[in-house]
C-alpha cells in the first residue's frame, strides 16, 4: 500500500505542474428543462434567440444575479436562469499555502492521500459530498476540501450525502503511469516502446480516428462511442494499432514517441497545446493544418483549425 500510494502521489505531483488551465468555459452542464428560451441578455423581457432542448450540452462561462452566461453548440452566446441547468463539471482554482491533499475518500481520518495539488492549480469537480469535493482529472480521480477550491460555479453542483460517499479505486493504469512519468525514459527506450506490430501509416491512423466524429465528450471517458475526453481519444485510437501511449495529455508528452517541428507534421501526429509549457490538450493531426480531437462536452469530437485553437501549441510527438 506504501508503494502504491507514492507512485500515484508521484504522477499527481507531475501532473499538478502541467494541470489545464481550461478556457473554453468556467462550467459544463445539460439543460433540464424539455424546452428552454435562451435570450440575449439576462432578464426574463429580452429577446429569445432560440429555444433548446432537454440534454443539451452547454459551456457556462459566468453566473451573475442567477443567470447563466452560455456558449452554445453553435457557438453563440445566451442567457438562461440557473435553475434550468444541471452541472457536471465545475474548473475550480486551488487556493491553499503548501498544498492540498487528494485523498481516496472523504474523510482526513478514513482517506489515505493519494496525491495533492499545490496553489494556482486548476482541477475538475463534479459534486460536494458533505465538506468534500470529488474532483477528477484525466486518468484519476479522488477528493478534496471543500475550503481550498474557489469558483463561483461551485455553488450550483449537485450535492450527494456522505452515506454514498465510494473510496475510490486506483487502477493499475493509474499506477504504472507515475513510474513513467518519473523515470524519464530515454528517446530510444520511448520509441521502442511505442513501436506498433501492425506498422499502420498515419493515413490509416486518421480515417480510423475520424469516423468517430460527432461522438461525445465525456471528461475521463474512455470509449469512443460512448464518451472519451481528448487524451483518453487519443489513446484509444492509438491503441486500436497496437500502439501504447499514457492516459492523461501531459504523460503524452512527457513520455511517448518523439518530437517533431510544426514544419515536419505528418498525419497521425500527436499536436499539444497549453500555457506556460503546460499540456492539456492534445489532438490528432489529419493534415492541411487540421485535426480531430476531443473538445469539450458542448462540441464532442470535432475536425477544427490545429492552429487557431484558443490554446497555444506547445509541441508535436510522433508515435507511428
Amino acid at each position: 500500500m506504501g508503494l502504491h500510494k507514492m507512485i500515484l502521489s508521484t504522477f499527481l505531483a507531475v501532473s499538478a505542474l502541467m494541470l489545464p488551465n481550461i478556457v473554453y468555459g468556467q462550467a459544463f452542464g445539460k439543460v433540464k428543462a424539455d424546452t428552454l428560451n435562451v435570450r440575449e441578455k439576462p432578464n426574463t423581457s429580452s429577446r429569445i434567440l432560440q429555444q433548446v432542448g432537454e440534454g443539451t450540452s452547454v459551456e457556462i462561462i459566468e453566473v451573475k444575479d442567477g443567470w447563466f452566461k452560455l456558449r452554445l453548440k453553435d457557438d453563440s452566446i445566451a442567457y438562461v436562469k440557473s435553475e434550468f441547468i444541471d452541472i457536471d463539471r465545475v474548473v475550480a482554482n486551488v487556493e491553499v499555502a503548501g498544498g492540498l491533499n487528494v485523498r481516496d475518500y472523504p474523510s482526513t481520518d478514513e482517506g489515505d492521500i493519494i496525491g495533492k495539488f499545490y496553489s494556482g492549480d486548476e482541477t475538475g469537480v463534479q459534486y460536494k459530498i458533505g465538506d468534500w469535493y470529488s474532483i477528477r482529472q484525466e486518468g484519476f480521480e479522488g477528493y478534496v476540501h471543500k475550503d481550498y477550491v474557489k469558483q463561483d460555479l461551485l455553488a450550483y453542483l449537485p450535492e450527494k450525502p456522505l452515506a454514498e460517499a465510494k473510496r475510490v479505486t486506483v487502477t493499475q493504469e493509474q499506477v504504472t503511469l507515475p513510474a513513467q512519468v518519473a523515470s524519464k525514459k530515454t528517446t530510444t527506450q520511448q520509441k521502442q516502446t511505442i513501436t506498433p506490430a501492425s506498422g499502420k501509416s498515419g493515413a490509416e491512423v486518421v480515417a480510423y480516428a475520424k469516423q468517430f466524429v460527432g461522438n461525445p465528450y465525456v471528461y475521463g471517458g474512455n470509449s469512443l462511442t460512448n464518451g472519451v475526453d481528448c487524451s483518453g481519444f487519443t489513446q484509444q485510437v492509438m491503441k486500436h494499432f497496437g500502439i501504447s501511449i499514457s492516459r492523461s495529455s501531459s504523460a503524452q508528452y512527457a513520455n511517448n514517441g518523439y518530437a517533431v517541428g510544426k514544419n515536419e507534421l505528418q498525419k497521425g501526429d500527436l499536436l499539444f497545446f497549453g500555457y506556460k509549457g503546460r499540456v492539456s490538450h492534445v489532438g490528432i493531426y489529419i493534415g492541411g493544418g487540421q485535426m480531430v480531437h476531443a473538445c469539450d462536452e458542448r462540441t464532442g469530437i470535432i475536425i477544427s483549425d490545429a492552429f487557431s485553437n484558443s490554446k497555444p501549441f506547445i509541441g508535436a510527438k510522433r508515435v507511428l
